[in-house]
C-alpha cells in the first residue's frame, strides 16, 4: 500500500472517531425539507436518501451505496465494506437504506434529500426549509423530509 493512500485512510479512521466522540457536546438542531451546508471542516451522514457533495476533499461511503464521481480522482477499497473518494471535484451518493457517508475538506457544498443525521464539525452556514443557522464548531442535526 503507498504512503498517500495510507495517509488518507488515517485521517478517514480519525475524522469518523473525532465526530462520533464530540457528538454529545455538539449543538443539536431538527430540520425539515432538504438539507444544504457550505463550510470547510468535517462532516458524517447516516441517512436514507441521496447526498450531493462538491469542493474539495476526500468521502468515505458504504460499499453498498451508490456513488457516481465527476472529475479526476482516484477510489481505495478499504476492505472493511467502505469506499474512499478523494480528489474528485463532485460526488453524487444515493442509498434507500441507511448508509453512512463520512466527508472532510474545504471550501465544501453539501445538499442532502432524504432523513437521517448530520455531524458537522468545522466552519459554514447550514439551513433546511425551517431552519437558518451558522455551522459553528460542533452542529449535531437530525432532519427528515419536508411534508408532502
Amino acid at each position: 500500500m503507498r504512503t498517500v493512500e495510507l495517509r488518507w485512510m488515517t485521517l478517514a479512521l480519525v475524522v469518523g472517531a473525532t465526530l462520533l466522540a464530540t457528538a454529545a457536546s455538539a449543538v443539536v438542531l431538527k430540520g425539515r425539507g432538504e438539507v444544504h451546508a457550505a463550510g470547510s471542516g468535517l462532516a458524517v451522514f447516516d441517512m436514507v436518501g441521496v447526498l450531493v457533495v462538491r469542493g474539495g476533499g476526500l468521502l468515505i461511503a458504504d460499499e453498498s451505496a451508490r456513488v457516481e464521481v465527476e472529475g479526476i480522482g482516484r477510489q481505495t477499497a478499504l476492505g472493511d465494506g467502505r469506499v474512499l473518494y478523494e480528489g474528485y471535484g463532485r460526488a453524487v451518493v444515493a442509498s434507500p437504506e441507511p448508509t453512512r457517508i463520512e466527508i472532510a475538506g474545504a471550501k465544501l457544498r453539501l445538499h442532502a434529500r432524504g432523513a437521517g443525521r448530520a455531524l458537522l464539525k468545522g466552519c459554514g452556514v447550514l439551513h433546511t426549509d425551517e431552519l437558518h443557522s451558522r455551522w459553528e464548531d460542533d452542529v449535531d442535526l437530525e432532519f427528515e423530509p419536508a411534508d408532502e
